[in-house]
């Protein structure tokens, strides 16, 4: 019985803080923040694109609000890398992978999916 009544004052500090701790955990929900990322596009040498592509894309992401904050001050571009690909049509889908998140977060969309990139030479002047 000594064990329970040593340090009595001690035990019950100790209980309090946890139990609050415990509450300020359970009590937090997570937040969803919805930010603009420029989109970047990556081209190979003497080459450009024929179309526009958007010039941003719109990400939902979801998490405490202590990370939402840190996102909101990370850089906002997400980059596309076709340097490999050939002249022509592709159609580029457009992940969650593409997008640097703080721990605890994760994205709950990207808007839009996928566009379509069309690649051409640049016309050599004679």
């Amino acid at each position: 019985m000594k064990f329970f009544t040593d340090n009595l004052s001690y035990k019950l500090i100790a209980f309090v803080v946890t139990l609050v701790l415990w509450i300020s955990m359970i009590g937090s929900k997570d937040s969803v923040l919805t930010k603009d990322y420029q989109l970047q596009i990556l081209l190979p040498a003497n080459t450009e694109l024929a179309h526009p592509v958007p010039e941003f894309i719109r990400i939902e992401v979801v998490g405490p609000r202590v990370a939402l904050k840190k996102l909101g001050q990370m850089n906002s571009v997400y980059s596309v890398d076709l340097s490999n690909e050939s002249v022509g049509r592709k159609t580029v889908r457009l992940t969650p992978e593409g997008v640097s998140l703080p721990l605890g977060t994760r994205v709950l969309s990207v808007e839009p999916k996928e566009f379509v990139a069309v690649i051409e030479a640049i016309a050599q002047g004679e």
